[in-house]
């Protein structure tokens, strides 16, 4: 699926459950020539597994976003600036048997 994610076309992508190697991160050796792959907030200081990446163009100047800080492997953010105002993008994973996820983001926003 990654591999068909082409950069000429998207800017950014909201991955659920990645597939990640044996030291946590995503396989994405040959992302990185177009893409920043960006973690949860404490995707190395939790023990739980991160169910969400963001794969962000480089294209978009990392002077017109930064990732909002949230403490969970289920959920992250990032917060774009331009002409437009401000814009919050949201990757949110919520497993099937819990609304955990859910009433997070509630308290969260």
């Amino acid at each position: 699926m990654l591999r068909n994610l082409d950069p000429n076309i998207y800017d950014i992508a909201c991955i659920q459950e990645p597939h990640l190697n044996p030291v946590n991160l995503a396989n994405a050796s040959n992302l990185k020539q177009y893409w920043d792959v960006i973690y949860p907030t404490d995707h190395h200081a939790n023990a739980s597994r991160s169910q969400t990446i963001m794969l962000v163009n480089k294209r978009l100047s990392k002077n017109n976003w930064h990732m909002v800080p949230i403490k969970s492997p289920n959920v992250m953010a990032i917060e774009l600036t331009g002409r437009f105002g401000k814009v919050r993008i949201y990757n949110i994973y919520n497993p099937c048997e819990s609304d955990a996820t859910l009433h997070f983001l509630e308290r969260h926003m």
